[in-house]
């Protein structure tokens, strides 16, 4: 009787190879970063927040944020702060209240209606009307809100004096 030989070592090194594959595959969980092309920049945008840090006058961190109650308490009215960041480079605040009243004062380091947009590398350039300009930097990012629905968020980022200031910009997708 011929003895057969079973060839263990070849059976389990095949066995044991993809195994070792999929551990030593380079694999990250860290997103990839949005392209920051002019033409993911070029929608309307909802301004969100307007981080200070450190915070200014009575601990104010969020600048929009104060902005919106101080309407709601003084005027009654609830501003909704729109962009269009048109794809030639214009910007027209599409500035909304909710309300009666008009005549709310423009908020403090906001784009504003005759600007105009550009971007460049990782920086988005707002130049002003009166010949000055500012840049931040710029990410785009997506979310997940808690309704489900999906968003996109615009943030700049720029050191004016002593303080860091973080523009937050938002649409639904």
């Amino acid at each position: 009787m011929k003895t057969t030989r079973f060839p263990s070592r070849s059976v389990l090194l095949l066995l044991t190879l993809p195994l070792l594959a999929a551990f030593c595959s380079k694999k990250t969980s860290d997103p990839t970063p949005k392209n920051t092309h002019p033409a993911t920049v070029a929608s309307v945008w909802a301004w969100k927040h307007l981080y200070v840090t450190p915070p200014v006058d009575n601990n104010i961190d969020d600048i929009v944020e104060f902005y919106v109650q101080l309407n709601l308490q003084t005027s009654k009215c609830l501003p909704v702060l729109l962009y269009d960041f048109k794809s030639d480079g214009s910007l027209v605040a599409v500035s909304q209240t909710i309300c009666a009243a008009v005549g709310l004062s423009p908020l403090q380091f906001g784009p504003r209606t005759g600007d105009t947009w550009s971007v460049k590398g990782s920086k988005i350039v707002i130049s002003h009307t009166d010949g000055s300009k500012d840049e931040a930097e710029l990410e785009l990012t997506d979310r997940t809100l808690s309704s489900g629905a999906k968003s996109e968020v615009m943030t700049w980022k720029r050191q004016i004096g002593t303080q860091q200031y973080t523009w937050e910009f938002g649409r639904e997708l």
